[in-house]
């Protein structure tokens, strides 16, 4: 038992989940910021911020996964990793200089250059989606 001087008493917190030491507020703040970025679909509608949670196969989880690891992986390396958005969907496009140094000319509207926080998000993003599925099923099969 702990007694405070205010003559409160709590139990310990031995063996509870210490949240607020699992995780940081700059972490979940990044998160968050990438999170709100990316609730803009394609077509420009706002999905809700837990559409998440219905959830999809882990195969696209582990496909969308592996691709932001790569991402990451040419970040580490020095390289630099633009998104291009196209009308049927986004490709990735990894140069060695700034898109400027290659073309001479400034960025188009439907490129992005991505770094480190962007691609580890993205792979924070896909973990949760993956584990959450995991969850379920073994959740489900207890039933």
């Amino acid at each position: 038992m702990r007694k405070f001087t205010s003559n409160a008493t709590r139990d310990t917190n031995s063996g509870k989940i210490s949240y607020y030491g699992f995780t940081h507020p700059l972490v979940e703040h990044s998160f968050g910021n990438y999170m709100l970025r990316h609730q803009t679909q394609a077509d420009g509608k706002k999905r809700e911020a837990n559409n998440w949670w219905g959830g999809w196969s882990t195969d696209i989880s582990i496909d969308s996964l592996t691709r932001h690891i790569k991402d990451l992986e040419c970040l580490h390396a020095g390289l630099l990793v633009y998104k291009v958005r196209l009308e049927d969907g986004e490709e990735t496009v990894v140069l060695p200089y700034t898109y400027k140094e290659i073309y001479k000319e400034p960025l188009p509207d439907n490129w992005t250059l991505t770094n480190k926080e962007e691609a580890l998000n993205a792979i924070k993003f896909n973990c949760n989606s993956y584990l959450l599925n995991l969850l379920k099923e073994q959740y489900d099969k207890t039933k």
